[in-house]
């Protein structure tokens, strides 16, 4: 099978995956071997010089009608209402492989469908006893949680007798490589087709690991978040955290229009006058070298804090930028099969430091420098639902004029100056850097609330009031800051967001592995 993938010849298959140990159950991989007494299994047959293996003959074609035709004996003709219709390999595999009719005149087998837990569903007349999941949450999840049931024309799937439920962090992976319609995320089913839905590669941000994602949409609402294949970070999986993600963000109270402080209350107003209210609040302490800061919290992109700081630098008159970082809240989570889930939740925490220079050290500088009023104002990117330190809020509440951008009415907010609008992870364009200083690319999923902006176009719309436009004048995108970065960072050299592959970039020399175990 690996043979023939090397060499583009494609191999059908079901319970084949590449992750996983070999079942060899399927059947549908049965190639002929010159010199053979019958077919064998592609999957299981190991290459040996001078081999001479047959994909398309007679004999093969026969063997996958006969295959198909055997694992479709039950199976009920419910594509129409199947959520899987349209990414279905049983589906695919029939149409291309398979034939018309069915001799097959019995009365099916019904068995009901079962809930394997709260967010997953089992139509167990669609399983064809693959046993990806089985060997998945043995093997990768490291915790056997589902077996095979009964003999037979009867064999089921199941929980572990004695288990309530499937109650594991990977659990939502089983929905990922079912190649049939029987594993179901409950949260997606009856939503909406597949074919209707936009994929746009991204990286989960909900934890520094930066497992590759494809977050699929329709009308601008996001319907779920699958894993994208990246084996130098998460292979083929995601958590269940990162992959529910999308739910909380959708409840979230987001801040539609710019805000300005009139005595003691924050009260709507229009981006012109919010974005002249920043400047002028700004100005006022422009001829005073250093007393304008950038606070930026580690769920910004690096183009975000890049912005910040050439904004600072060229307009501002400080060099004063640092991240928010933080210790991690929990700890790392590695399982079986050496996916890790991170302790620290903050997805670019890496990416500061690379963008700024910076470490912990010099972030308390600067916050020490805001406590005693050496710092008079600051310009702080949010962005996202990290806790705020109480000690830093303690310390932020101590700035004469605050402006923050961010997408609720954080902490940090409340007490600002002037609050622009933002945008969250997958509601732009930019890079992280994940744990392992990876540096990679996210893509707009969807837009964001109409009156949210880029960072960049906020600090660009800023950076026209003190008459310094003309060095924002080529950014009309994330991708013009990136361009920007790259000549100023060697690591970042020759690329671009449309040279960086959707697999990332190693920025330094990769971490070993036990030092982000526990």
């Amino acid at each position: 099978m690996q043979a023939a993938e090397k060499l583009g010849i494609f191999i059908p298959h079901y319970c084949y995956h590449p992750a996983l140990s070999t079942a060899g159950s399927c059947r549908l991989c049965l190639v002929e071997v010159e010199g053979a007494p019958k077919e064998a299994i592609a999957c299981a047959t190991p290459v040996s010089e001078g081999m001479v293996v047959y994909t398309e003959s007679e004999k093969v074609k026969r063997a996958r009608e006969i295959i198909l035709e055997f694992l479709l004996l039950n199976h009920p003709l419910d594509c129409p209402v199947c959520d899987k219709a349209g990414e279905c390999l049983l589906q695919d595999y029939s149409f291309e492989y398979g034939t018309a009719h069915s001799r097959f005149k019995e009365p099916k087998r019904i068995p009901p469908f079962k809930d394997l837990s709260p967010g997953i569903k089992l139509a167990t007349t669609r399983c064809i006893l693959c046993t990806r999941c089985v060997r998945f949450m043995s093997e990768i999840a490291g915790d056997p949680q589902l077996t095979v049931i009964n003999r037979g024309a009867r064999n089921e799937i199941a929980v572990v007798p004695g288990n309530t439920g499937l109650d594991h962090p990977l659990a939502g992976n089983v929905v990922d490589i079912c190649p049939v319609g029987a594993l179901l995320d409950k949260n997606f089913i009856h939503r909406t087709r597949v074919w209707h839905l936009s994929k746009a590669p991204s990286v989960c941000g909900e934890c520094s690991a930066g497992c590759n994602i494809s977050i699929d949409s329709y009308r601008n609402t996001v319907f779920r978040i699958i894993p994208r294949t990246n084996k130098d970070v998460n292979d083929h999986w995601i958590c269940d955290t990162g992959r529910h993600s999308y739910k909380k963000y959708k409840k979230l109270e987001r801040i539609m229009t710019p805000k300005i402080k009139e005595g003691s209350v924050l009260s709507d107003t229009s981006w012109d006058e919010a974005i002249e209210a920043a400047a002028e609040g700004f100005k006022e302490f422009q001829k005073m070298k250093d007393a304008v800061a950038g606070v930026i919290f580690p769920g910004a992109t690096n183009e975000d804090a890049f912005a910040v700081m050439e904004f600072l630098r060229t307009a501002a008159n400080s060099n004063a930028i640092t991240g928010i970082f933080q210790k991690p809240t929990g700890e790392d989570r590695v399982f079986k099969s050496g996916f890790v889930i991170k302790g620290d939740t903050l997805p670019n925490q890496e990416g500061l430091k690379f963008i700024f220079g910076t470490a912990e050290r010099d972030a308390e500088s600067i916050l020490s420098r805001i406590d005693s009023g050496e710092i008079k104002a600051a310009y702080c990117v949010h962005n996202d639902l990290s806790n705020i330190p109480e000690r830093t809020l303690d310390i932020l509440k101590k700035l004469k004029f605050f402006v923050v951008e961010d997408i609720v009415m954080s902490p940090a907010a409340q007490i600002a100056d002037v609050v622009f609008p933002g945008l969250m992870y997958y509601e732009k364009n930019g890079t992280f850097v994940n744990y392992n200083r990876r540096l990679q690319l996210l893509q707009q999923a969807v837009n964001g609330p109409k009156g949210a902006k880029n960072t960049w176009e906020i600090v660009k719309l800023m950076a026209a009031t003190f008459e310094r436009q003309s060095h924002f004048a080529g950014w009309c995108s994330a991708g013009d800051v990136f361009l920007k970065m790259a000549k100023q960072y060697p690591e970042l050299e020759g690329l671009s967001h449309f040279k960086l592959s959707i697999l990332g970039k190693p920025l330094y020399e990769k971490r070993e592995v036990e030092e982000v175990s526990t």
